[in-house]
């Protein structure tokens, strides 16, 4: 196998989400000397178990292996395709595009001075316009051809405003439409592109074979916008993972027999037997202590959605974190530990927490809830404790709740902050570069994100 093709291949790896580095690169390059590589079956088998570490990134690594390891013909083929695909979207951009400025040229009646040209249509509202349904695209434009003008009000100004301003929320409302799995084109994959042309043409042929509605676009759909049809689906998807997670922590800290120190007590007692000649040697190894935890989840109103989902990854983590202890706040704070002591299962346990509590949906106000943490419960904190903040840092008397958090941060020995909003929306929200200051602060809008967060930068 030609060394640049297995870069390459990583290369889309990368792009996908796939945590392959360089020393995967090499284990793979050595790996595969070993194999037959003209055995397809044998060469994918080898190549996924050097490259994939776990089973969420398999499914990416098949669409990625059946994308790029293809004969030159169909991927000429696959090429074909798109451009067909992307010219086909051109000319429906532009039949589209017509039929709404011949729309806007006819509203207005006899006393409109030309709404086209105050319409300045993006091209995301172009392609808005060109993917609407098209009963929909047509009641929009007799809408538009409706509006009436007098001598003294020209409505151009007013129509061009309403095409855009209806544009915009179509192409909202239709990103909502795709986030939960109705869309026919597109994906969930935040996939970041190369610049490399052959790479990033094997990237999209993913992301359009993707596979809508299973769980493993589930994994990678913003928990926000996950139809009620699968929550089932997630709610099992997440205990699942919590549960790895959870064994993945009790086995590291079981006693290990590796040879660090030898333990001189246990190996006398060990050789009695022998006449104290040293045959068994016993070692002892410093034992890793468990994370201390501490979780503060916001449960306003919009953080609901969310919060369910990280409680109940918490829920699941309970019973191996030392001493964890996990509050919700709104408007103040309240302590949900006990509830998880309860034996009832998650569902019941979420139905009490739900019912019992004077928070749930309301507005937010992290300044009084660190307050009340303060005042109530500052024994749960200590050096050795880790702080999980679950917020989309949007609350009330911010620049309070920073100087809290300042102090919080002080008193404990890291504070790692999941925040649900798109990291490109980090710019345009100032709270987030408050809290930041303070914290290390995770983009965590999906259910991989929120495992990927909590295995590599906290468990």
């Amino acid at each position: 196998m030609v060394p640049e093709q297995l870069v390459n291949f990583c290369k889309i790896l990368r792009g996908l989400g796939v945590n392959v580095g360089t020393s995967e690169i090499l284990d793979a390059a050595r790996g595969l000397s070993f194999v037959d590589i003209m055995q397809r079956e044998q060469f994918k088998t080898a190549l996924a178990s050097l490259l994939v570490k776990n089973k969420l990134e398999r499914r990416l690594f098949e669409l990625a292996f059946e994308s790029f390891f293809v004969p030159p013909e169909r991927k000429e083929e696959w090429r074909q395709q798109e451009q067909q695909y992307q010219e086909e979207q051109v000319k429906r951009r532009e039949n589209v595009e017509k039929e709404l400025t011949a729309s806007v040229q006819e509203s207005g009646g006899q006393w409109a001075g030309g709404a086209s040209e105050y319409l300045e249509l993006t091209s995301e509202q172009k392609d808005v316009l060109a993917n609407m349904p098209a009963e929909e695209r047509d009641r929009f434009q007799n809408i538009i051809e409706s509006y009436e003008g007098n001598p003294v009000n020209d409505p151009s100004q007013l129509i061009a405003n309403v095409v855009e301003a209806s544009l915009n929320y179509w192409r909202y409302y239709m990103m909502k439409q795709e986030d939960n799995g109705s869309s026919n084109h597109g994906s969930n994959l935040n996939v970041e592109y190369t610049g490399q042309e052959d790479v990033d043409e094997v990237l999209r042929s993913v992301v359009q074979r993707y596979s809508e509605g299973g769980e493993d676009s589930l994994l990678y759909q913003d928990m926000q916008s996950v139809a009620e049809r699968d929550l089932p689906r997630v709610t099992a998807l997440v205990s699942r993972l919590s549960r790895n997670l959870a064994n993945r922590i009790s086995r590291r800290y079981r006693r290990s027999n590796a040879k660090k120190k030898l333990d001189i007590r246990r190996t006398v007692r060990n050789n009695l037997a022998y006449g104290g000649v040293p045959l068994k040697l016993a070692y002892r190894s410093r034992r890793m202590n468990r994370p201390r935890l501490v979780v503060f989840c916001d449960v306003s109103a919009s953080m609901v959605r969310y919060a369910h989902f990280v409680i109940q990854f918490v829920y699941g983590l309970a019973h191996v974190v030392r001493d964890i202890e996990t509050f919700i706040f709104a408007e103040d704070l309240e302590r949900i530990t006990p509830y998880f002591k309860g034996g009832g299962g998650f569902a019941n346990t979420m139905s009490t927490i739900m019912t019992e509590s004077n928070q749930w949906a309301k507005t937010t106000n992290l300044n009084t809830a660190l307050l009340s943490m303060d005042d109530q419960y500052r024994h749960v904190l200590s050096p050795d404790t880790y702080v999980l903040m679950v917020s989309d840092t949007k609350t009330q008397h911010s620049d309070q709740a920073a100087r809290r958090v300042s102090n919080l941060r002080q008193k404990v020995k890291d504070i790692i902050w999941l925040n649900p909003l798109p990291a490109e929306d980090w710019q345009n929200t100032f709270t987030v570069e408050l809290f930041q200051e303070y914290s290390r602060m995770f983009e965590c809008g999906t259910v991989s994100q929120l495992d990927l967060v909590l295995r590599k930068h906290l468990l």
